[in-house]
């Protein structure tokens, strides 16, 4: 799955792009958007017979010269809102393949190879996981590294952030650590250090991956990269990452960091501990929802904070805006997403939420997205913020980003069925009790860390909490490679607190396994 990685890289490496070449690819690429959307449709759904998209639009009635009208008549988006209402959209879990396609008189079976991009090139590949224990494998074509490098280089630029020695503290495989590690080497501003939370063998699948990150290295060096061996390094050993940051602008004024929004937090506390601060610093951070709490701890040692919004599946959505009126604002790649909103009643959570829809533009992206229904919500909005961003015609802002299935603590996600089997089977028989004495939700401590809590009903008898972690966190290293990822990383941070308390029952009566205390305002 590899093979073409070496042939692939030597090219992507001697690109060689300036700020005004990435404002023109981007121009391009705005005035191309409509055309770009149409191309996508022909060649990877209409032209493409596997496609499950190409059975919705049947059992619409929407041929491609329909679609044509469509949007020259309503625009991108107002055409995918007709569709939408015609029943052509995957949700989340449909695109996982954790569950057929249903709509009325059809049904689609479907896995998540149904949604690869047939036309582009897999030159390495990541890993998302999945509820049924099978790992779900993202092909990467270098060519869509270099796309989403050009936006990530002006954002850079918008934020006076580049050419800055950079440091990274991100997943190696399966995690996203090489993503964000070969776009800094195509914007040839290499990274100076990478740490990972994540070890050599704390997979399951620990040699495929550790070799995979291996192989992939090897091909760099060989083509000259300067490129950063991994060390790996625990969320408790936060302090080595803000001694380097410290260090480094020390000796040259201005310092990048890359990483989670909580692992940021960490080298933050770590720092204001030892006694120093982060005058001079950008910290880039995104993999969990950047709070109120989270960034005025962050601001306190006097570092900035670049927002990212992005996942293994799409690679970067929003770019952070660099005068934004939200903590956690950042704006659509409009020249390669488009995203409505639609209202969805989250399944066995009582609560409806405005779920982004994408679809994706760009003929080199690893997944077909046509009203794809991600699991994420939040409130999008036009607005003229008067940055350089807004220049690039990227009008559109999100922010209160949120996810409505996935827990997330550490920057690291899980999916939730993962956890309501843990919860309503794994735990009862093991401890006593149903379902109904179990709940986890989400909740932030004092410090900012995104804790999850679970909820354990008194009437209960639990001896030894530790038993409970132990037996939570054993369920997970074999539910999922993402779980076992997850768990290795909240293990170590001990992200997992047990309370004895009675679970919280919805406004309308319910009680369910998972407890959002999440809202979206109007």
């Amino acid at each position: 799955m590899f093979a073409q990685f070496p042939f692939a890289v030597r090219r992507f490496l001697n690109a060689r792009v300036t700020v005004e070449d990435a404002r023109q690819i981007v121009r391009e690429r705005m005035a191309r958007r409509e055309s770009s959307f149409l191309e996508m449709l022909e060649r990877n759904v209409y032209g493409n017979p596997h496609s499950p998209y190409l059975k919705l639009l049947k059992r619409a009635g929407c041929e491609l010269g329909d679609v044509r009208v469509l949007v020259a008549q309503k625009n991108i988006e107002g055409a995918l809102r007709v569709l939408r209402g015609e029943g052509v959209y995957v949700t989340f879990e449909e695109f996982k393949g954790r569950k057929p396609i249903e709509r009325s008189g059809l049904t689609i079976e479907v896995t998540p190879r149904d949604f690869d991009n047939p036309n582009a090139q897999r030159h390495f590949v990541s890993t998302t996981g999945g509820s049924t224990g099978l790992a779900s494998g993202v092909h990467h074509d270098l060519d869509h590294v270099a796309a989403g490098a050009v936006n990530h280089f002006l954002m850079l630029d918008a934020h006076n952030a580049r050419d800055l020695p950079m440091a990274m503290w991100i997943p190696i495989l399966p995690g996203g650590g090489f993503s964000f590690l070969l776009q800094r080497l195509y914007l040839q501003q290499p990274a100076n250090v990478w740490y990972s939370a994540f070890g050599w063998r704390d997979s399951q699948q620990w040699q495929k991956y550790s070799a995979a990150t291996i192989y992939m290295l090897a091909c760099l060096y060989a083509n000259g990269a300067r490129a950063p061996f991994p060390k790996i390094l625990r969320p408790a050993d936060a302090l080595t990452v803000a001694r380097w940051l410290r260090e480094t602008l020390d000796q040259h004024g201005r310092a990048i960091f890359y990483s989670g929004t909580s692992h940021a937090l960490r080298v933050c506390l770590a720092a204001e501990q030892a006694g120093f601060n982060f005058e001079g610093a950008i910290l880039r951070v995104g993999g969990e929802p950047i709070t109120t709490a989270k960034v005025n701890v962050i601001k306190r040692l006097g570092a900035r904070i670049i927002a990212g919004y992005g996942g293994v599946d799409t690679g970067g959505i929003g770019l952070s805006c660099a005068q934004p009126a939200q903590v956690d604002e950042v704006h659509l790649i409009a020249s390669s997403y488009a995203l409505i909103t639609h209202p969805f009643t989250v399944p066995n959570m009582d609560v409806t939420v405005p779920a982004f829809n994408f679809t994706n533009l760009l003929g080199s992206a690893p997944k077909v997205m046509l009203n794809f229904q991600s699991d994420d919500y939040g409130v999008v909005s036009e607005r003229a913020c008067g940055c350089a961003i807004e220049d690039l015609g990227y009008t559109t802002h999100l922010h209160e980003i949120r996810s409505y299935s996935k827990l997330v603590g550490e920057s690291v996600t899980m999916i939730g069925n993962e956890m309501v089997k843990i919860l309503e089977e794994v735990l009862p028989a093991r401890f006593g009790g149903s379902p109904l004495d179990y709940q986890m939700m989400e909740q932030e401590d004092a410090q900012g860390f995104t804790r999850l809590v679970l909820l354990v009903h008194p009437r209960l008898e639990l001896a030894n909490e530790a038993e409970l972690k132990r037996v939570v966190m054993d369920a997970l290293r074999v539910a999922s490679p993402a779980a076992d990822a997850a768990r290795v990383i909240w293990q170590g941070a001990d992200t997992l607190q047990i309370e004895r308390r009675e679970p919280i029952s919805t406004a309308r009566g319910k009680l369910l396994p998972l407890h959002i205390s999440k809202y979206i305002k109007s």
